[in-house]
């Protein structure tokens, strides 16, 4: 599953520099990433339960259902996030200096 604690510690920081000289913006595209990997990953797993459940004698229909419940919520979370970061983006560029 999606980890949202992650994207707390993001918020929080405001711009200044972490540890190793990252920023707000370095620190937030981690932290995109590393939801992009566990959406991918979760994406994977149901795709393999798929065809577990195809090819394995025991059906197990209950996991794969619950496999692709978690990867379809994952990935419906993943596009609002995205989606709000990109309209805060352009919010952002449209602000006059």
């Amino acid at each position: 599953m999606v980890n949202l604690s992650s994207i707390q510690p993001v918020v929080a920081q405001g711009m200044k520099p972490e540890r190793d000289g990252q920023t707000l913006v370095d620190s937030a595209g981690d932290t995109f990433s590393r939801l992009f990997n566990d959406v991918n990953n979760l994406q994977l797993n149901a795709d393999r339960k798929i065809d577990e459940f195809a090819t394995s004698k025991d059906k197990d229909i209950h996991g794969t259902m619950i496999a692709l419940q978690k990867a379809d919520l994952s990935l419906r979370l993943f596009l609002q996030v995205r989606s709000k970061l990109t309209s805060a983006y352009q919010e952002i560029m449209r602000m006059q200096v």
